[in-house]
């Protein structure tokens, strides 16, 4: 190679040297990863120096970023539209299959409520009663005998602390409230195990009740732990005073929120469920302090509501808005005290028809 050749590779090897990131003050990185969740709602990425300049860190780029995950929420189509329950109604849903992130939009009603012009039968109702009340999906069912062993010893039977809230109004009567209490009475009879709220040994083995009447003013009738057997809580509810006036149906729903306290002896909810049964001819006097009511009570206890009489559609939403979800499992509706009456005829007889295959066993511990 000639002297001029030499010098040139020199040349150009200078000028690469003096041009190398490794002898200047340039940082370099990796290329990114992957992005990939770091929060609830949050992904990021990442990537490292290969070469530290010099002048340190501040002379290269980012190496970490972060960006809000965005998605929408996506449901189900709708099923199809389920059976008649409470005042003619009929119940849809649908599913989230997809939960919102971030600024996703969030998810659309999953249940429709429709009125259809066909209130349930008595039977229809009495049935609902027994299933979703008296006794609980887990019991077994008269009249399924092949499986009945099987379900009786797989199942298991509820213990409750429960409060009924009767409507002691001036629209519903002294002689109706006296019917209504007789027929309430004898209902939560029906309850399992047999004689449901007799204590043992001076303690509740299984149900406790209490009881408040409303009309303008609430009225405590008894607490959870006053009553050691079924009969005498029986006759306290048939012995209840009717006292007429409006229908302060937020107050009652507000005092009921303060029945479920040790002082009143209401049970911890880790060892019984807490369940109210309210019965009512008429919408409150104060709707809005009535609903709001009702939904701190529904943190605290599952509410089911026995209905009679006529209602306009405004009073049907505000005292379907009054029970548990799903509703078409805690909404009951009678047109009539003679319904009533037949309602819990019903009842007794398929207790008595069912005999030990009534109730579920009860695991007490």
């Amino acid at each position: 190679m000639s002297l001029f050749g030499y010098k040139a590779v020199i040349l150009l090897l200078n000028v690469w040297i003096v041009n190398s990131s490794m002898f200047r003050n340039d940082c370099h990185v990796t290329t990114w990863t992957e992005w990939s969740l770091s929060g609830q709602y949050t992904e990021s990425r990442s990537r490292k120096i290969i070469w530290l300049p010099p002048g340190g860190v501040s002379l290269c780029p980012p190496l970490c970023e972060t960006r809000e995950i965005k998605a929408d929420c996506k449901v189900s189509e709708w099923s199809e539209w389920g059976g008649n329950f409470g005042f003619g109604q009929q119940l849809r849903t649908r599913n989230v299959t997809q939960n919102p992130m971030g600024t996703g939009n969030q998810c659309p009603n999953l249940i429709e409520n429709r009125y259809i012009d066909k209130t349930p039968t008595v039977i229809e109702t009495a049935k609902n009663v027994e299933q979703y009340f008296i006794r609980t999906r887990s019991n077994p069912y008269p009249g399924e005998w092949l499986h009945a062993l099987v379900r009786r010893q797989t199942a298991q039977g509820s213990v409750r602390d429960l409060l009924l809230i009767m409507d002691s109004s001036g629209s519903i009567g002294q002689t109706n409230f006296q019917k209504a209490n007789k027929e309430i009475s004898t209902l939560i009879g029906l309850l399992c195990p047999e004689n449901p709220f007799n204590k043992m040994n001076g303690q509740y083995q299984y149900n406790q009740a209490a009881m408040l009447t409303f009309s303008s003013t609430v009225y405590q009738n008894f607490d959870f732990d006053d009553y050691a057997t079924t009969e005498d809580i029986q006759g306290a509810i048939t012995k209840a005073r009717y006292y007429g006036g409006g229908t302060n149906t937020a107050e009652a729903f507000i005092q009921a929120l303060g029945m479920f306290q040790s002082s009143k002896g209401y049970r911890n909810s880790s060892e019984v469920k807490p369940e109210v049964l309210i019965f009512t001819d008429g919408q409150s006097n104060n709707r809005q302090q009535t609903l709001q009511a009702v939904e701190e009570l529904r943190k605290v206890a599952d509410v089911y509501g026995l209905m009679i009489g006529g209602f306009t559609e405004r009073g049907k939403d505000e005292l379907t808005a009054y029970v548990s979800a799903p509703i078409n499992e805690h909404l009951f509706y009678v047109e009539s005290y003679t319904e009533l009456e037949a309602l819990v005829k019903y009842l007794s007889d398929e207790k008595k028809q069912a005999g030990a295959w009534w109730c579920a066993p009860f695991n007490v511990g």
